[in-house]
């Protein structure tokens, strides 16, 4: 133990002032004195401790990667990743530290590739001044040129990748509906574990289910005469209709983009009526043309037995009665839902 101990200690001890151990041992410092540092939110005496303590960590490992030995080692194929190593410590100080995050954002996985592409392409437009040993600028040779940019490019479509994949992300869990498609054919999305189809549409189903108890409130039992006067006036009975159900809805960020749609009824005889009820996703779908749910609603006229009529005589004997006459009502009987393509 006691090797190992004087191993780290001689690998960190600095040679000199002027070294990357220097600079590791100054972001430890700055760590420890951040993490003991203490204050009301915000603190911004931690995280000024903090951000230095992080220049220092990146500055030390850029330091440390372009020394020969550890270059080389870092070196496949002719091409050196350090770049890569240090790209990825200024994405998680920028998007995670600096934001106060505990964990980088997307916006670090999808910066990481051109910050890194930059760092490695700095070094061949400085060179060193052999008289004075100052950094000089320089034009990279015809060759360096085509390398920076193919590297650079390269590094651009994997940052493209990275905000295609998060943006896949985004789509699924913002829209329940699609993560119920079929992505068997698709060569960008992956899903371990089928999601059910009936949690993804769900939301529309209830949609439904919430229009036709309306319905049946509205119309089951009421005279046949109210009947008919809705059904006519039923461009003014529709938005009230289609508000009603969507208060019905549980709270989610999904149900503005199901839309309840009642198009015209058709008339199957003189006293029957199939009045369509459709849930319109307005959102992002796997289906080029759309996607609905329908259901149908048979509004029919019906009888129901009423009492019979007394007649009041001005007489001791018990009132007369005639024959009880039935009642024209409404009823309401609502079929399965069915899910249909849409038309957009």
């Amino acid at each position: 133990m006691r090797e190992v101990f004087k191993q780290v200690r001689d690998r960190i001890k600095p040679p000199q002032p002027a070294s990357w151990q220097t600079l590791i041992l100054l972001s430890i410092f700055s760590a420890i004195v951040a993490s003991i540092t203490s204050g009301q939110s915000p603190q911004i005496a931690q995280r000024i401790i903090s951000s230095f303590g992080w220049l220092f960590l990146i500055l030390g490992v850029w330091w440390f990667t372009y020394e020969d030995g550890v270059k080389k080692k870092l070196t496949f194929f002719n091409f050196f990743i350090g770049p890569w190593i240090v790209g990825a410590l200024i994405c998680i100080y920028l998007f995670g530290t600096v934001e106060g995050r505990p964990m980088p954002t997307q916006a670090a996985f999808i910066s990481w590739a051109p910050i890194s592409s930059i760092i490695w392409s700095s070094p061949k437009f400085v060179k060193s001044d052999p008289k004075t040993r100052s950094p000089v600028y320089t034009n990279p040779t015809v060759s360096r040129r085509q390398e920076i940019i193919l590297v650079l490019l390269s590094n651009l479509i994997l940052s493209c990748w990275f905000q295609f994949y998060f943006q896949i992300g985004t789509w699924l869990s913002e829209n329940p509906n699609l993560r119920g498609g079929d992505f068997t054919r698709s060569g960008f999305v992956w899903r371990p574990n089928p999601v059910d189809r009936a949690s993804a549409i769900s939301r529309g189903v209830t949609l439904l289910d919430s229009a036709a108890q309306i319905l049946e409130e509205q119309l089951e039992g009421k005279p046949w005469s109210e009947v008919e006067r809705w059904l006519e006036q039923r461009d003014q009975q529709i938005p009230n209709l289609r508000r009603q159900a969507q208060e019905r809805l549980p709270q989610a960020s999904e149900n503005n983009l199901w839309n309840l749609e009642v198009p015209a009824p058709s008339q199957v005889s003189e006293t029957v009526y199939d009045l369509p009820l459709q849930a319109v996703w307005t959102g992002v779908t796997a289906r080029s043309n759309g996607f609905q749910l329908s259901r149908t609603c048979r509004i029919a006229q019906g009888r129901k037995q009423g009492p019979p009529a007394q007649f009041q005589f001005e007489s001791p004997a018990p009132p007369a009665t005639s024959p009880a006459r039935p009642r024209l009502i409404g009823t309401v009987n609502c079929g399965v839902i069915s899910e249909v393509e849409g038309t957009r």
